[in-house]
């Protein structure tokens, strides 16, 4: 048997062979490019990260000499004020930091340089802690990660495999004249469509971690009615009906909130009014004979 007859028995014809070689290069190509794209990204993620580090942490040190030593160190202010503007330009800055920031520096309240620091600090351990992770991926990967990181390359040349084989499908129904009036054989495809969106944003969404659990679950749950497709074809407009409910359910439960500027836990003003309201008697402040609030030195000064 010569080698002509051996690949038309097992691919049937020519055509057949120069598809799937076809199919193959494609392939092929789209890994190349995805794992180079998906590199690049993260070496771009360990940038952003270093770049954000480099600026909190030369924030952190005056801002913590203020905090921590008011009476000793005297930090200028016109440094602090270069400082937290500096803050502003780093590339992962978060908006409730950025919030804070804007906030004192309208107001110049040294009292929220505390709450200011705590946050600065959360955020270089959220960091580090992010930093720590992607370059034990990039030099140091796991089994699992390992392999992972193999197979990820291949999610979008698989998607756009499952795309091109639903419209096959459809192009295939629509061959009779009744399905082009046919709403399940629009529904399917639409359907498969969706879940094959879904698919690949689920694994190949860097950023998934930051959108929450509710993300991965939302996804997940449009993936699994999708395969309601596979043994009941006629349920095909319930399964888009769901799809579409779940996709707008997303919209609802990520949503981002915003953030009071004012008033803030722990702000002396609203202290004061806790502990002492508008005209009830302090005893202590009657004895010592003040009336006047005490003036405190700012652990800051200006040139």
């Amino acid at each position: 048997m010569s080698l002509t007859e051996w690949m038309v028995d097992i691919f049937g014809s020519l055509n057949a062979l120069v598809a799937v070689l076809l199919a193959t290069a494609v392939f092929s190509g789209l890994y190349i490019y995805s794992a180079s794209r998906l590199l690049g990204a993260r070496k771009d993620s360990l940038a952003r990260i270093r770049q954000s580090l480099s600026i909190y942490t030369r924030l952190a040190g005056p801002l913590g000499t203020v905090i921590n030593r008011p009476t000793r160190t005297a930090i200028p202010e016109d440094l602090l004020i270069r400082l937290l503007q500096e803050c502003k330009s780093a590339d992962l800055l978060i908006r409730e930091l950025h919030e804070q920031i804007d906030t004192f520096l309208s107001d110049r309240d040294e009292s929220r340089l505390t709450t200011l620091h705590k946050l600065l600090n959360r955020e270089i351990d959220r960091l580090m802690k992010e930093r720590d992770e992607l370059v034990g991926r990039l030099e140091k990967p796991g089994w699992g990660m390992g392999l992972w990181l193999l197979l990820k390359p291949a999610v979008p040349a698989l998607s756009l495999g499952a795309a091109i084989l639903w419209t096959a499908i459809l192009v295939q129904e629509l061959r009779q004249s009744s399905a082009w009036t046919n709403p399940e054989v629009w529904c399917l495809w639409l359907s498969s469509m969706i879940a094959t969106v879904s698919f690949y944003r689920l694994l190949m969404d860097s950023r998934r971690r930051s959108h929450g659990v509710i993300y991965t679950v939302l996804h997940l749950l449009i993936l699994i009615s999708a395969l309601t497709n596979l043994i009941w074809i006629e349920a095909s407009p319930y399964v888009l009906a769901t799809q579409c409910l779940l996709y707008l359910a997303g919209f609802r439960v990520t949503a981002t909130r915003q953030r009071r500027k004012r008033p803030y836990a722990g702000h002396p003003e609203l202290m004061e009014q806790f502990l002492h309201p508008a005209g009830e008697y302090d005893p202590l402040i009657d004895s010592a004979g003040l009336t006047e609030p005490e003036t405190v030195n700012s652990p800051l000064r200006s040139r």
